[in-house]
């Protein structure tokens, strides 16, 4: 039986407000903290701010503070949410593009690949529902071969 499953739309508007993340980076340890998407231009609504903040602990118990901030563009002629950088190396450069289409499970699922010099970043987001979303990257090259995992749940108010 087949689910109404969302479309790129109705998944971009579902991201604004706040989650929590727990990110599982294999060996070298989890990344947890909060996560907020937020218009930063009120006369372009087809753009969010994505900001996390967080601790990290690696395998060996050390834990550091860290933050990662992107910027998700709405694209309506060809539906697609954009990934853009906003670190000052890649600011503005696309990171991938995401278009939906169900998956086996039923769910949305989108996937796209980053080349990074030697590495290739395959990003996969997999949209369960508009409080519960996760992504998969699995990072491949001639130094690296992990996968991180993060899993996003609305935050409910209280």
């Amino acid at each position: 039986m087949t689910r109404n499953l969302p479309h790129t739309t109705a998944i971009f508007q579902s991201l604004a407000g706040n989650w929590t993340l727990v990110r599982d980076l294999g060996p070298a340890g989890q990344f947890k903290g909060d996560v907020t998407f937020r218009l930063t231009e009120p006369d372009n609504p087809r753009m969010l701010r994505y900001r996390e903040d967080g601790i990290l602990e690696r395998g060996d118990g050390k834990r550091f503070d860290g933050y990662r901030e992107y910027d998700f563009v709405l694209h309506v002629d060809q539906p697609a949410i954009e990934m853009l950088f906003r670190d000052p190396l890649s600011f503005g450069n696309r990171y991938v593009l995401l278009q939906f289409d169900e998956d086996m499970s039923e769910r949305l699922c989108a996937r796209d690949i980053h080349p990074c010099g030697d590495d290739f970043y395959n990003h996969y987001m997999i949209w369960c529902d508009e409080n519960h979303f996760e992504t998969k990257i699995k990072i491949t090259g001639p130094k690296k071969d992990h996968l991180l995992h993060s899993i996003y749940r609305r935050k409910q108010n209280a």
